[in-house]
């Protein structure tokens, strides 16, 4: 990566030392310093809040944000953002506590705020790899696989694509079936152009048909024939759960879309540290503004 492209605490601290300054920000964002009476907004002293100089109006601009009434300083808000957004492979409440010197209630809820704040949004085109993964679910199989059905329920399915060169998507779904891969692909996938690639799965025999399907046949030992393949969504899945058992450990069911959201983002705008960053402040205050 390109120096120029890095941004970490020394960058951070440069560009918001105070909380005065990471206020202004958030309000330069969200809001105009004129006011519709002709006077200009002014920080009070002391306070989060702005006032018009001559109608007396007042403006919160952490109001409606992840940062209302929040006690924790803006600059450690800052921080948790910044270690989110530097944290490929995730990183754990118990980490962010430990960086910040704040309670695992607050660390855990600074990120979960920020997670939840993550949409997947777009249809992606081109050559485009899908597969289907299961995570989590503690439910033995027996020693011959006898209860496999059951564990496999225990578990949460998720179906993902990820465009060559471009964005992904994961989504978790109720079940593997050929009507959950038909409304997937029609809610994540543009069929003019696109070169959709896969394994072998009979699901998306019919449901595929208006796509230009190319597979390979993972029961034959067959993972590369020429351009076709899925191992860029192999590989993206086996990250996921890498960093799940090494950082986070566990992940629960009723958060689990939160945490693929937050692996999305930080893959699809994993060129720069600084790009990245910003991007990630500025969906938070839209995200609170809409």
């Amino acid at each position: 990566m390109k120096r120029t492209n890095r941004y970490g605490i020394k960058s951070l601290r440069k560009d918001f030392p105070t909380d005065r300054a990471c206020l202004e920000f958030i309000f330069d964002a969200l809001h105009t310093r004129e006011c519709s009476c002709g006077g200009e907004f002014v920080l009070r002293e002391g306070r989060r809040q702005y006032q018009c100089s001559k109608c007396r109006f007042h403006i919160a601009p952490t109001a409606s944000t992840l940062f209302h009434k929040s006690d924790t300083p803006l600059t450690l808000w800052f921080g948790a953002i910044l270690a989110f957004s530097n944290a490929k492979s995730g990183i754990s409440a118990k980490e962010l506590e430990r960086q910040l010197e704040v309670t695992y209630k607050t660390a855990w809820r600074m990120l979960h705020l920020i997670r939840k704040a993550l949409k997947q949004e777009g249809k992606l085109s081109g050559d485009v790899e899908m597969d289907t993964a299961y995570f989590g679910g503690r439910y033995k199989s027996g020693k011959y696989n006898e209860k496999q059905k059951e564990a496999i329920a225990a578990k949460s399915v998720v179906m993902g694509a990820v465009q060559r060169g471009g964005n992904a998507r994961l989504i978790i779904v109720p079940d593997g079936k050929a009507q959950t891969h038909a409304e997937f692909l029609a809610e994540t996938v543009n069929p003019d152009g696109v070169r959709l690639m896969t394994d072998k799965t009979n699901r998306l025999d019919r449901v595929a048909v208006g796509y230009n399907r190319h597979s390979v046949d993972h029961h034959k030992g067959e993972y590369v024939r020429g351009d076709v393949h899925a191992n860029t969504i192999e590989a993206f899945w086996s990250h996921i759960k890498r960093s799940i058992t090494g950082t986070h450990k566990v992940v629960s069911k009723k958060y689990l879309q939160e945490y693929l959201d937050g692996f999305v983002f930080l893959r699809n705008n994993r060129y720069s540290d600084k790009e990245r960053f910003a991007l990630l402040l500025a969906t938070l205050l839209q995200t609170a503004k809409a």
